[in-house]
């Protein structure tokens, strides 16, 4: 006679206990595999806003793209966009793709059609004609205002406008870490340790540097 054969509660409760624990385990996994893949994809993005400067600067006697700022200012990066467009054609290879982890905080930097008609980037750019400390509101804390604070303290107040003839190894690009990176609220840039970033250097290469970026800063 066929007997029917079933699952008891106890082994059921056995099945999803496991699936649970499982899921506890690779959910973070997935996490930092798709972080990783944004990270990728910002670099990528990085090496082509790279490759768009110095074909500007084919056409321009050697000058690369120059912005008033370089970031956090009172000015959009309208006429850095400007510049570089013709060059890519595709304005979401100016925002990195970790940034909507930080939209409550940032939303200028955000990849929206508001930000986008703006000439609102989600980088860095360090090639200015402007004083760092000509910038609205003056003085702002270190930690917050990149234009002002970090470029300032570095380089001295005074515009860095750069050209083919610079180092090889100086910032051209980078991924925006002041204010984006909410160490306090769990929240930092492709999931890495505070500061860490994505930086394009003059040569075309871009590299990412953990910890404190900003202290190789060139």
């Amino acid at each position: 006679m066929y007997r029917r054969v079933g699952f008891t509660l106890i082994e059921l409760l056995v099945v999803i206990a496991i699936i649970a624990i499982l899921a506890a385990i690779l959910f973070p996994v997935f996490g930092r595999a798709r972080e990783q893949a944004r990270k990728t994809s910002c670099a990528s993005n990085l090496r082509q806003l790279g490759l768009a400067a110095k074909m500007y600067s084919q056409d321009y006697d050697e000058m690369l793209p120059c912005d008033y700022y370089a970031a956090n200012s009172d000015t959009t990066s309208q006429r850095l966009v400007n510049q570089v467009l013709p060059y890519i054609k595709n304005m979401n290879i100016l925002y990195c793709p970790s940034l909507p982890r930080t939209a409550q905080w940032m939303t200028d930097y955000q990849n929206t059609p508001e930000n986008r008609a703006a000439g609102n980037i989600g980088y860095y750019y360090y090639s200015f004609d402007r004083a760092p400390g000509t910038v609205s509101p003056g003085n702002p804390d270190y930690n917050t205002w990149i234009s002002w604070g970090f470029t300032r303290q570095r380089t001295g107040n005074q515009p860095r406008v750069m050209s083919e003839m610079w180092d090889s190894d100086c910032w051209l690009w980078s991924d925006a870490w002041c204010k984006l990176t909410r160490v306090n609220h769990g929240v930092t840039l492709h999931e890495a340790t505070n500061s860490s970033i994505n930086i394009c250097y003059l040569d075309g290469h871009v590299k990412f540097q953990p910890a404190q970026a900003q202290s190789t800063f060139k």
